[in-house]
């Protein structure tokens, strides 16, 4: 039985744990090429780990690290996407946030910032 994404290129963002992960590495097992995106250098290497031990050779997946409300962050997902796999077909925006406990949740700033990675990422 044929593998269901083969050949396919796909972006998770927020891929280094939870829901993220999981998708990532399924998208992988099941022969797409995939990106790796996250803020934290510890569950990013945490998640290529797993990938490894899945079998997904380097040539499979690319690491973007950086915080997804960030225009630049964003194009270079795009770029660095196509730079090396020459296309772009799935894209899961994954990334998300709530207010937490060290956020006042009533500054216009902050929610501006939740809003910005909830939407855009």
């Amino acid at each position: 039985m044929g593998r269901r994404f083969e050949g396919k290129v796909v972006i998770v963002t927020g891929s280094s744990a939870g829901i993220g992960r999981s998708a990532l590495i399924a998208y992988a097992k099941e022969g797409a090429s995939v990106v790796l995106h996250g803020i934290n250098p510890e569950r990013i290497q945490q998640t290529e780990k797993v990938l490894k031990d899945a079998g997904i050779l380097a040539e499979k997946y690319l690491i973007i690290a950086g915080p997804i409300e960030k225009e630049e962050i964003q194009q270079k997902l795009i770029d660095e996407t196509i730079a090396k796999f020459g296309r772009l077909d799935v894209l899961v925006n994954n990334a998300g946030l709530t207010v937490g406990k060290n956020m006042n949740p009533l500054t216009i700033e902050n929610f501006d910032f939740v809003m910005s990675v909830n939407l855009r990422a």
